[in-house]
């Protein structure tokens, strides 16, 4: 276009032709060009996969602070004995010590410790450390130490809700075992005395008002496990139920007011008013391979076994026990984690992610030896001989563990 130069300031009068933009002009040149980007990363996005803006954003924001320097963080494979996602973070359990660490890799805090048998279980971003055996416990979160307490009795193992109740399990004199529940204010509010079975796993509620407690006896020659489900306001269960054949591996609350047991040959769901449990899934104990709860604990199952003809079954079930998907997986697996988004599966060469349907959406090649995977929605950090590495969940990528 042309203006006169006499309106400008420059104090020349005559025309000539002048690059400047009008305002109207300008925003039009703008909504052209996000146009022309937006055409540009659907082309990408149809190349490589849709991948969630999220993922992006977050590869961004790492690229740009540059936080993988911290990576990876270096262990004592002598000295450590279990390492968990706690809520986003990572906690690193050793045989005197107990270190919480961001997704960034900057230590949160570091707690050491005197138990000879330490053990750790995680719920959420609640976690109790406990000396497996001995008295001593230790309540924590993704932010610090919460509690340092002692048991009357030997801890069995334990449990830390989210609305700050705590059990623990004990061996008691005139009972086998003993459930005992805490509040926040770590007042005795529930005990119950197991007559002649082992409490063998515990789970509190999000609400603190109910406990599901697994444990492992025998009759008759027969390994019996029962399910009990209390009430914290109730002296008896409101719930009992025996499975015969069963070894527990875990009990944890999915869906509301549901318990669902991981075993050695299948899963199993009760409702506080079930007249009976159901079978979620059945399987022979030579085919059980990993298994995992979501870390929400809304209502995810995940577990992994051969198939009938040697290939790896990823079952993902609901809270209700219903199969909610099943993954047919050509690979080894050596274990099944889960996120709030994502199932993870370890292979012998790669971690392979799935969403919730069962459709495969990252593949992460990995060079060395990968002992285990502690996943988030956001990461994925991979444990080895003596240091935890980390990759994306999101986005296919390849990673090297050793030197």
């Amino acid at each position: 276009m042309k203006v006169k130069l006499t309106e400008l300031k420059s104090g020349y009068s005559g025309e000539r032709r002048v690059s400047k933009l009008s305002k109207k002009s300008q925003a039009k040149a703008i909504i052209v060009g996000a146009l022309v980007l937006s055409f540009i990363f659907v082309y990408i996005l149809s190349s490589v996969g849709v991948i969630p803006i999220g993922a992006l954003l977050l590869k961004a924001k790492v690229a740009v602070s540059g936080n993988d320097e911290r990576f990876p963080l270096l262990i004592n494979s002598e000295s450590t004995i279990c390492t968990d996602v706690l809520g986003e973070s990572v906690v690193v359990l050793s045989t005197d010590n107990v270190a919480v660490y961001t997704p960034e890799g900057k230590m949160k805090f570091s707690q050491p410790h005197i138990f000879s048998k330490p053990g750790i279980s995680v719920n959420g971003d609640n976690a109790v450390i406990f000396d497996r055996g001995g008295k001593g416990f230790l309540l924590i979160n993704d932010k610090k130490v919460a509690y340092e307490g002692e048991a009357e009795n030997a801890i069995i193992t334990a449990d830390y809700g989210k609305d700050g109740t705590y059990a623990l399990s004990t061996k008691f004199d005139g009972a086998t075992s003993v459930l005992e529940v805490f509040n926040k204010s770590n007042k005795l509010i529930f005990q119950w005395n197991c007559a002649y079975e082992n409490i063998v796993s515990i789970c509190v509620s999000d609400n603190g008002k109910y406990v599901g407690v697994a444990t492992l006896g025998a009759k008759n020659g027969n390994l019996l496990t029962n399910i009990q489900y209390f009430g914290i306001d109730y002296k008896e269960p409101l719930n009992t139920q025996t499975i015969t054949g069963a070894v527990p591996f875990d009990i944890d609350f999915t869906a509301y007011n549901t318990l669902t047991l991981l075993t050695d040959v299948g899963v199993y769901t009760l409702n506080r008013k079930d007249e009976k449990y159901s079978e979620a899934i059945k399987y022979y104990s030579s085919e059980f391979t990993s298994c995992d709860t979501s870390v929400n604990g809304k209502s995810i199952v995940c577990l992994a076994k051969y198939g009938s003809e040697n290939v790896f079954e990823i079952h993902v079930l609901k809270a209700n026990g219903k199969v909610k998907s099943t993954i047919q997986a050509d690979y080894s697996i050596k274990s099944v984690k889960m996120s709030d988004k994502y199932i993870f599966a370890l292979g012998d060469k790669a971690i392979y992610v799935y969403n919730y349907n069962g459709k495969q959406v990252s593949k992460i090649t990995y060079k060395g030896d990968a002992q285990g995977i502690l996943p988030t929605d956001d990461f994925i950090f991979v444990v080895s001989l003596d240091k935890i590495s980390r990759c994306f969940s999101y986005g296919n990528s390849e990673i090297k563990l050793s030197n």
